[in-house]
């Protein structure tokens, strides 16, 4: 999850200003400037001497919690944030970061509530939408996960990851079901979501990859081939993915093919502990297609 971005220092000051408040601007523009050059102990320094001096400055407090949130130090991002929304409720930016904060400290509920505000203020905030139904997705809310997923779509028709995500909440949502029929439509759904998102980025491997885990639930073996292979085409060596292709073409009595997938995996997967047990399975499938 990504915070949002770094706000310049755009404060307005009327004529005969204190000189304190002009220190304060140029304190939070230079801070902005390390920040965005990665010096976050001297930009912390910076923005905390800004709203010392203008503790008004709602700019000021959101980029002092982007800085706290550089160093985790996320109780005291959270803080700055609140700082920041008491000045301005509505600030969408900070409710956004206030939400990923609260998350990174445990605080779900809170987290969804500012999320969600966000995405309700700005119906076009996207990666508020997106990251609301990640974390509903963590809580176990697949109907809340898959409605913020869907908004997230609508609000960016270019981003591919909304639509994978979504296809992961409905993938999540048919393993809930126990009746087939209800699965159906489900792994439909999750189908379509990763087919949009390869439309927006073609070489979304784990798109396709997950598009033929819907497929194979929903025992369409053929489609299942083609989406492996073309998560295949943009990752060669994708161990899950040739594993499945290899137990695929199996089913389809492909030998020649799913020996090949079958000796790609293994020589994938051997140097990782994790796959030890698949890499089993696949050396006795290379047996049986070998006549050993």
């Amino acid at each position: 999850m990504t915070r949002a971005t770094i706000l310049g220092a755009a404060m307005c000051l009327v004529p005969g200003a204190a000189v304190a408040q002009v220190e304060a601007v140029d304190l939070f523009r230079t801070g902005a400037q390390q920040l965005a050059t990665g010096q976050v102990d001297q930009a912390i320094q910076s923005f905390e001497k800004g709203v010392a001096l203008k503790p008004d400055a709602k700019e000021g407090w959101y980029n002092l919690g982007i800085a706290y949130g550089r160093k985790r130090l996320f109780a005291k991002e959270v803080e700055a944030y609140q700082k920041a929304l008491g000045l301005d409720p509505n600030y969408v930016n900070a409710l956004h970061n206030l939400g990923l904060a609260l998350r990174d400290l445990g605080r779900r509920e809170r987290a969804v509530e500012a999320l969600a505000k966000a995405g309700t203020l700005d119906p076009g905030a996207s990666d508020a939408w997106n990251n609301l139904g990640v974390l509903r997705l963590e809580t176990g809310d697949l109907e809340g996960a898959v409605a913020a997923f869907q908004k997230a779509a609508e609000a960016d028709a270019t981003s591919a990851d909304p639509w994978f995500n979504l296809a992961i909440a409905q993938m999540k949502a048919a393993e809930k079901e126990t009746a087939s029929e209800r699965q159906e439509p489900k792994l439909r759904e999750a189908v379509r979501a990763c087919d949009e998102a390869l439309a927006r980025n073609p070489k979304h491997y784990h798109a396709a990859y997950n598009k033929g885990v819907a497929l194979h639930r929903l025992g369409e073996r053929e489609g299942e081939v083609a989406a492996y292979r073309a998560a295949l085409e943009v990752r060669p060596d994708y161990a899950e993915a040739l594993f499945n292709l290899g137990a695929a073409l199996s089913a389809l009595q492909r030998n020649d093919d799913a020996l090949k997938a079958w000796e790609d995996y293994v020589r994938a997967a051997s140097g990782d502990p994790n796959e030890r047990p698949f890499v089993e399975a696949a050396r006795k499938e290379i047996d049986r297609l070998k006549g050993r």
